[in-house]
């Protein structure tokens, strides 16, 4: 008999994650680990039914803590979408700050100054560069019309 788990969408628009039996190609439900409505509430809950598979298994390891298998889940559903760049705010960050502009109580402004430090180009390609390194979004006008201040 074959444990995995699977989810399973509602009617209310919710996913129920379920721990599924397979045998002699039967499907028995032998446990729900829960229902949620976000992609955090899911992750979650796959990353709760990753662990309790192999209790349920009987193949669990014994040297691992459920700490470790919490980590381990988390870096696992970890992605470069999810990562920024920091090295230029620790390093032109600084600069920034020792020359006096950290007085200045815009935090847009820091970003650009930053930014154009880091990656020169154009100010549309700064918009580009803001969203890719700093995961800031922000509209052309939006820069144009701070820049005029």
């Amino acid at each position: 008999m074959e444990h995995v788990y699977s989810g399973k969408k509602n009617r209310s628009g919710s996913v129920s994650i379920q721990i599924i039996a397979k045998q002699g190609g039967k499907h028995r439900l032998i446990k729900t680990i829960g229902s949620g409505r976000t992609n955090e509430e899911i992750t979650y809950l796959h990353q709760r039914a990753r662990q309790e598979l192999p209790r349920m298994q009987g193949t669990m390891d014994l040297f691992a803590s459920e700490e470790d298998a919490l980590v381990e889940s988390y870096v696992s559903s970890l992605g470069n979408s999810r990562a920024q760049v920091i090295g230029p705010e620790l390093i032109f960050g600084r600069i920034y700050d020792r020359i006096g502009y950290g007085r200045i109580a815009r935090e847009l402004f820091r970003h650009l100054v930053i930014i154009r430090l880091y990656h020169p180009g154009s100010k549309l390609k700064t918009i580009d560069n803001l969203q890719r390194f700093l995961g800031i979004h922000k509209k052309v006008y939006e820069i144009y019309r701070f820049l005029d201040q």
